[in-house]
């Protein structure tokens, strides 16, 4: 009941109208925090590699200060004076060599930027994804409510006739009883339906943000389904998005590592300088200069922390490549899996197929045969049953298969282009 409500709840406050599967996903992709925060982390690596491309630029920097200064001595002779310093001056530079620190930088942070949106598609594969599994299974749970209303209808069509014959004295009151029980357990089974099928709609509402008053009929665009395993692991390891995020975190750990190594070099510079100060080193008055120097600074010695920092570095450049590799092998095992579904469940589909034809047909001649005398009413209701999970067992592998080729689609890293759904053009950009 609670269930019902919350249901009743979402459908009130909120704005609901039929969309398709191909809608439903642009929804998602627009709106839900999944996306919305790994496109803010892509956002914000594209905002630091920008910041980084500042250091091959000059650097300008106005200073100034103002206070009480007390000096005994100047240059070895006594002055004993207390006045009030004053300091104002301005200085650019501009950086000529740094050992390729800024150019490493610059490299490391655009890996990663890249690494980022491929993030970010991968989080939009997987999330259309979702939205597609959920949109079809709540297909298949409408199907399989309407399933278990019409075998309710049936199952009180049977006890009606039973009880009429039951007052002919052709039925006993253990018949009567026995379709009652029946008509029970079909009742059962059409509430335990429309809890799965309310289930999926509160998936659905977290995440496309409403509920559809209808859905249309959902397909994949089977050009997208590789034809055979080998196909499939091809086009996996080539277009994966997690394989190419994997990639460009490797550069960027080999960037980092040369960025590390820059310590190693000295750095050169331009510094051009202007002050304008008063009362400085105990003499009174103004104290101007203004100098253009190449400045030149080399770390000979620094306790050992380059070495160190350049040897973590490197461990990390292994790390990165052992990840890559690890991510490599998730996604051959998920396109074997996602084939292995693809394969069985639509082999599965054919003779579920088999299956209902021949329980109806069977069902059909029990039902004669009864009326005959020549079957039981247990073998009639057992013939139903037998019916209707058939269709249900049909129904399921139908939406499974459709659910196994989006599932294909999304290991090779297609899913979003074969729904033709527009993402924003910063997702298409390539180093």
């Amino acid at each position: 009941m609670q269930k019902l409500l919350f249901i009743s709840a979402l459908v009130m406050s909120t704005q609901v109208q039929a969309m398709t599967l191909e809608q439903s996903v642009a929804e998602a992709i627009n709106h839900h925090p999944r996306l919305q925060q790994k496109y803010a982390s892509f956002e914000a690596a594209v905002r630091y590699k920008k910041a980084a491309v500042g250091d091959y630029l000059p650097q300008v920097k106005l200073y100034g200060g103002v206070g009480y200064e007390e000096v005994r001595y100047n240059s070895g002779q006594r002055v004993d004076t207390d006045l009030n310093r004053t300091e104002l001056g301005v200085k650019v530079s501009q950086l000529l060599f740094d050992g390729f620190r800024t150019t490493s930088e610059i490299d490391r942070l655009e890996f990663e930027q890249e690494a980022e949106r491929f993030g970010l598609i991968s989080e939009a594969e997987n999330l259309s994804l979702d939205v597609a599994t959920v949109y079809l299974n709540l297909m298949l749970s409408n199907r399989v409510v309407g399933l278990a209303e019409r075998n309710i209808v049936e199952h009180e069509d049977i006890l009606k006739d039973i009880i009429l014959r039951q007052a002919k004295g052709l039925s006993s009151e253990s018949d009567v009883a026995q379709v009652k029980a029946r008509v029970a357990t079909s009742q059962s089974g059409y509430l335990a339906a429309r809890n799965e099928q309310m289930d999926l709609q509160a998936r659905y509402y977290d995440l496309v943000g409403q509920l559809p008053t209808e859905l249309h009929d959902a397909k994949p665009d089977f050009n997208y389904v590789p034809t055979s395993l080998k196909l499939a692991l091809e086009q996996a390891v080539k277009n994966h998005p997690e394989i190419d995020a994997a990639i460009n975190d490797t550069q960027a750990a080999s960037s980092q590592y040369e960025r590390e190594k820059s310590d190693y070099w000295p750095k050169l510079s331009i510094e051009l300088q202007a002050n304008k100060n008063d009362n400085i080193g105990g003499i009174e008055g103004p104290d101007e200069d203004a100098r253009a120097m190449l400045m030149l600074s080399y770390d000979l010695y620094n306790g050992g922390s380059t070495n160190d920092r350049a040897e973590a570095a490197a461990w990390q450049v292994q790390q990165a490549k052992s990840i890559r590799q690890q991510t490599e092998k998730q996604v051959i095992e998920g396109t074997r899996l996602a084939w292995n579904a693809y394969e069985f469940v639509g082999q599965q589909r054919k003779f579920y197929q088999v299956n209902v034809d021949q329980a109806v047909q069977a069902e059909q001649g029990y039902q004669r045969q009864f009326e005959l005398g020549r079957r039981s009413l247990l073998d009639v209701l057992d013939a139903k049953v037998e019916v209707y999970l058939a269709r249900k067992n049909y129904l399921s592998a139908y939406y499974n298969y459709h659910i196994a080729s989006y599932r294909l689609i999304n290991a090779t890293g297609q899913l979003i282009e074969s729904f033709r759904v527009d993402t924003p053009t910063q997702w298409q950009e390539e180093k």
